[in-house]
């Protein structure tokens, strides 16, 4: 009888993070991360969402992760596209969130937005960074708003050779790079660690998650897909456009030099009536 083998749900997919802080038995693995890179106890806070609804449904699976506390709300944000676009739409929501906080003629309040995004790629300016918190500030003048701020974790740069040399929370981020169960559990023997990690077996065989987590990964392929089909008809475009420009420049030049319109037709391809256009 042979084994059925189950398909391996990472940690990195945003359908499997969001499961992970919905459910309760299984938030705190994610929270104590979070407290330990950003100082933030997630424990104490509310999870919210236009609908109210914070169980685990299937709708669930593609709401955003909103977290609120008294004056404070926190994002919480699974991002696996280093694209500008996608990176700027994060801070949009963050400024968009914070913005509706402050309604016309309300008392004013100190009102704190932060956004928290796992990110599957590394810093575009320093390659090494494993964290960094963002604040909104003046370098100038040195004011700071705090009122708006933002931590990233930068997931590839927990390297799976050398998780021996980090603490408990952060050979947890270390489990986000693995790419199957069985190299989840040589990283780890922590018993809430495995405990995730049996959540997520058990998860591969979970139809109606696994129905979700498909659609995104296809849904990613095909936006990677139309991404890369736009930089290559961009690409076309640009060297179409550049030939076109050095043929142009060649035309004029074989004019100058007084040429035979017809033997410049000849050698371009160009009609005479389009290299007349260059002559005047």
């Amino acid at each position: 009888m042979t084994e059925t083998k189950t398909e391996f749900v990472s940690l990195c997919s945003d359908t499997t993070f969001k499961y992970l802080l919905k459910e309760e038995d299984t938030r705190k693995w994610v929270f104590d991360i979070i407290k330990r890179k950003t100082g933030i106890d997630l424990n104490y806070y509310q999870i919210i969402d236009n609908e109210s609804n914070a169980g685990n449904h299937i709708k669930d699976y593609r709401m955003d992760l909103v977290f609120e506390k008294g004056n404070t709300i926190v994002i919480v944000e699974m991002t696996n596209s280093d694209k500008e676009a996608d990176y700027i739409k994060n801070y949009q929501y963050l400024y968009r969130i914070e913005a509706r906080r402050f309604t016309s003629g309300e008392k004013y309040s100190r009102k704190r937005t932060i956004l928290i995004l796992f990110n599957q790629f590394r810093n575009h300016q320093n390659k090494n960074l494993l964290d960094a918190h963002f604040t909104l500030n003046d370098p100038i003048n040195h004011l700071l708003i705090e009122d708006i701020e933002s931590y990233e974790i930068y997931l590839p740069n927990y390297e799976k050779t050398c998780y021996d040399k980090y603490d408990e929370i952060e050979r947890r981020l270390v489990l986000f790079n693995a790419r199957s169960f069985e190299e989840m559990e040589d990283i780890t023997k922590d018993f809430f660690d495995l405990k995730i990690i049996k959540e997520l077996r058990d998860l591969s065989m979970d139809e109606v998650f696994l129905t979700e987590y498909e659609k995104e990964k296809v849904q990613e392929k095909l936006v990677n897909s139309a991404f890369q089909e736009g930089i290559n008809k961009g690409r076309e475009q640009g060297i179409e456009q550049g030939a076109k420009r050095e043929k142009i420049e060649i035309v004029k030049s074989m004019l100058a030099n007084s040429i035979d319109i017809k033997v410049i037709s000849a050698c371009t391809g160009l009609t005479i009536e389009e290299i007349n256009h260059f002559s005047v």
